[in-house]
């Protein structure tokens, strides 16, 4: 089924139902779609796939959120957006687990950190700032498809956003599930851990000590990124792209899909895949490089072995090729 057919299918039983907010339900399953397509690489038939039956998300739509037990008393949250600030010179540890919300961290030109999250009888949110540890974690509450309610439709009731100054004298450990993490323009002193399942991981103009960076089933996307230390990014069933990173190690892995590489700088590069092709440019000649290279059914423009360069490069893939040139040629 394509896109279009399911919403105007959804649409339909929606309107039938009486459902009093339409236009703004059809419009959010519109973007997510859109978001699975672009940044979870599905074509358009696994992303329509992948969302639940027509009749079963109008019913609960139409039931909206799970009612208390009869007699319980529960503290009346009206739905909206908090916003939390914090000095940034109090905070040396910046800690956030989320799940089924869009996560980005963005730098700009301030001196605090600003959080912005939703707020719901069904989505909650615990912070706490001590010893030096700034926390956001989700509270564990049953799931339920609270965000298709009205207060729940617009995009701010699906995203978690941190704002910080672009210089970090922190750390980072980021994790959520079911959604996009972003990283942008802002260097921590400490190290960054980010992970995210089911969705894309992207790192723009970010700079740290070391990163240590994981998803699965979502493209994770490196553009000027650069670590003092070592920088290892892990994902499966979705491509793997560098641009612009730098780190004295460089480990890349994924699966069932490609790794792309350009303007890396590193003395130490590891490049995994597999059904994937591995393609892209490295610095200086072939000769700078001790290289351990492997594929199966298919192309390789690496040497299965050489020693002797002062820098190590292993490539290793299967039922694809491996195409990587070098800036200064292929060596004397």
């Amino acid at each position: 089924m394509k896109r279009e057919e399911y919403l105007k299918d959804l649409k339909l039983k929606l309107e039938q139902d009486d459902f009093a907010q339409v236009e703004e339900a059809i419009t959010y399953f519109n973007d997510l779609l859109e978001d699975r397509m672009a940044d979870e690489g599905m074509d358009e038939d696994a992303a329509v796939a992948s969302m639940e039956p027509v009749d079963k998300v109008a019913a609960q739509l139409r039931e909206g959120p799970e009612k208390g037990q009869a007699g319980a008393e529960a503290e009346s949250i009206r739905p909206g957006v908090r916003e939390i600030t914090a000095r940034a010179d109090q905070v040396r540890s910046v800690y956030v687990r989320d799940r089924n919300m869009r996560l980005t961290v963005i730098g700009e030109e301030r001196e605090d950190i600003l959080i912005r999250h939703p707020e719901s009888e069904k989505v909650r949110y615990q912070f706490s700032l001590q010893d030096g540890t700034l926390s956001l974690i989700r509270e564990q509450l049953p799931l339920t498809w609270q965000l298709f309610t009205l207060d729940g439709l617009s995009r701010e009731m699906w995203e978690v956003t941190l704002r910080v100054p672009r210089e970090m004298a922190a750390g980072m450990d980021l994790r959520t599930s079911n959604a996009k993490l972003t990283l942008e323009n802002f260097s921590c002193w400490g190290g960054i851990t980010a992970a995210a399942s089911n969705a894309a991981l992207s790192l723009a103009n970010t700079h740290a000590k070391s990163m240590a960076l994981k998803t699965s089933n979502g493209t994770l996307a490196l553009s000027g990124v650069s670590a003092q230390l070592e920088i290892k990014a892990a994902t499966s069933n979705a491509r793997l792209q560098a641009k612009g990173a730098s780190s004295p190690i460089l480990n890349l892995k994924t699966s069932n899909a490609s790794i792309a590489v350009e303007a890396i700088k590193s003395n130490d590069i590891t490049l995994t895949t597999s059904n994937g092709a591995i393609k892209g440019e490295l610095p200086g000649q072939m000769a700078d490089w001790s290289i351990t290279s492997r594929t199966s059914n298919g192309k390789n423009s690496l040497p299965p072995l050489t020693t002797g360069g002062g820098k190590r490069l292993s490539a290793h893939t299967s039922n694809a090729g491996i195409s990587l040139g070098f800036t200064g040629g292929a060596a004397e």
